[in-house]
């Protein structure tokens, strides 16, 4: 189990954005954007090799993407209305995504095995998401999807959706008798 920090993204204009291992040093370089048809996002390590590619393939308010690891398609990433939190399949990995991604906080799972596990931490240097990667050698393939999934959660047109959360929940006026 190996520890990464990704860097939070406020600022959607912002194209790069790396990943630190538990001593702070650089572990991967994440560079691209999303958001319209045929944008990719890459994910390269230290010495300059592309170890994983996230391409948008569909327009809308729920947006499909490719997932590509060392140049082969490996799965399918696609958004989805959801009930109180955010629920999002992986196809062809069998994985699931379930949290709070606007939070940032979620874990990716495999059946019972949980992957990954991102929760936001603040240190001097700014605000940054924790990523416990379960496996080592799938680590470019989270990193790649918790940096699609920060730069998704925070755009604007997001809080148009009003997803309740536990800061925003629906208030609902329970009837206990009717027509007094």
């Amino acid at each position: 189990m190996s520890r990464y920090f990704l860097t939070q993204q406020h600022n959607t204009n912002q194209k790069e954005n790396r990943a630190f291992n538990e001593d702070f040093s650089l572990a991967y370089n994440i560079s691209g954007k999303v958001g319209s048809k045929n944008d990719v996002l890459y994910v390269y390590d230290v010495k300059g090799v592309e170890q994983a590619r996230i391409r948008q393939i569909s327009y809308g308010v729920l947006p499909r993407f490719q997932l590509l690891y060392q140049d082969k398609y490996v799965a399918s990433i696609g958004f989805n209305f959801a009930g109180l939190n955010d629920v999002i399949f992986v196809r062809y990995l069998n994985w699931v995504i379930t949290g709070e991604v606007v939070a940032g906080k979620y874990r990716i799972r495999h059946g019972r095995k949980k992957l990954l596990e991102v929760n936001p931490v603040e240190f001097p240097d700014g605000l940054f998401y924790q990523l416990d990667v379960a496996n080592d050698a799938q680590a470019p393939v989270h990193v790649a999807i918790a940096a699609l999934l920060d730069r998704w959660g925070m755009k604007k047109n997001r809080g148009l959706l009003k997803f309740p959360t536990r800061l925003n929940k629906y208030k609902y006026k329970m009837a206990t008798r009717i027509n007094q």
